[in-house]
């Protein structure tokens, strides 16, 4: 009879069931952000099919990752409604939102639950509010607007700036920090000009802006409207190079640059440019057999995020955000985007940002610092 036991208790522990832990998805999947909003999510879901092959324990328990996926579309109102449905449905912890407008609001959902949230959403606020849930892990417009500006004055040697601020509170934390360091650093804002979200014309604006002396545009907004003024700045023969943030840094925008005509566009995004970075080139290999295209502005991220926060749960043998939260706070983690360790205000120790050109067949990388 000791033999068998001996023999029958292996068989045991390898038929034990998986415990289900969920973890939400919250970010764009229709409207005018559903390209990055997608991009984001598939790379979500590599780091949990590649963490379900590797049956992962927690607590000595072997457990199996879910996703719980929710379209915020990008808006306040309707992230609300996502942030309470996932609270309700049980979720560990929630990757995204994926934009500023939409953390700023739902902070507090996600506080008062205790859901641990990983935001790559840039406005300073969205960590500013000392909520113990939520943290930031991409770079803060504080960087992404400060250091493009730099860029600007000390490589581009620009000297006079136009502004244009779609309103948003992504544009509104970026376009301050830009304004702030080019000040610093001897430009001036000749025109600067605010635009409500969904305007499609620019024409008044640019044919007032033409008549200025600015020497480049600073967009204060997401990609899809981007692509549109960029387009109307080429039909009017205005080749002033287009300056943006992360949102910019997409090939959405490559559709309608001309490299043998366009000055440039240039963008700014957190962390190391993944060709640059060895696991950087396998991530991109990988995502590219998968989904068959390169990947886009956020998927190492959300990748990341999803191994950032299985390695708190390891580290605290629990999946309970009570007690993986604090571990996370501490934690210093090596992903392929970056290297994610946390200050008081769950905000980024490091935030590396790189400075891209778009061209017609994608983003080439200038400089990070």
């Amino acid at each position: 009879m000791l033999t068998l036991l001996l023999v029958f208790m292996p068989w045991c522990a390898s038929a034990q069931e998986a415990h289900t832990v969920k973890i939400g998805f919250s970010g764009p999947l229709s409207g005018a952000l559903v390209v990055a909003g997608k991009d984001a999510l598939n790379g979500m879901q590599m780091a949990i099919e590649r963490l379900n092959q590797q049956r992962v324990e927690i607590g000595g328990k072997p457990v199996r990752f879910e996703a719980v996926i929710k379209d915020d579309k990008g808006e306040s109102q309707r992230g609300q409604v996502v942030a309470r449905e996932l609270s309700e449905l049980g979720v560990k912890a929630v990757l995204g939102p994926f934009n500023s407008d939409v953390a700023l609001t739902v902070a507090g959902i996600y506080e008062e639950a205790g859901i641990v949230a990983l935001t790559v959403a840039s406005n300073p606020k969205v960590t500013q509010a000392g909520n113990g849930f939520m943290f930031r892990i991409a770079a803060s417009d504080s960087d992404i607007g400060s250091k493009i500006a730099r860029y600007a004055e000390r490589t581009l040697k620009l000297r006079n700036v136009a502004i244009i601020d779609n309103g948003s509170s992504y544009g509104r934390g970026l376009i301050d920090e830009f304004q702030r360091t080019a000040r610093k650093g001897g430009m001036q804002i000749v025109f600067k000009e605010n635009v409500q979200e969904r305007m499609t014309d620019f024409s008044a604006l640019l044919s007032t802006l033409n008549n200025t002396r600015a020497e480049a545009i600073f967009f204060g907004g997401y990609a899809a409207q981007g692509r549109l003024l960029l387009q109307q700045m080429r039909q009017t023969g205005m080749r002033k190079p287009l300056l943006g943030g992360d949102a910019l840094c997409t090939l959405e925008m490559a559709g309608v640059v001309d490299d043998m005509r366009d000055d440039a566009v240039y963008c700014a995004q957190g962390g190391v440019w993944l060709t640059r970075v060895s696991d950087g080139a396998v991530f991109s290999s990988t995502y590219q057999r998968k989904f068959g295209r390169a990947p886009d502005v956020y998927a190492a991220t959300f990748y990341d995020g999803m191994m950032l926060l299985v390695q708190a749960m390891k580290s605290a043998n629990s999946s309970n955000p009570a007690a993986f939260a604090p571990v996370l706070a501490k934690l210093r983690y090596k992903g392929v985007a970056a290297l994610y360790e946390f200050d008081g205000k769950h905000d980024l120790k490091e935030s590396t940002v790189t400075i891209l050109r778009l061209k017609a067949d994608g983003l080439t990388p200038l400089s990070s610092f």
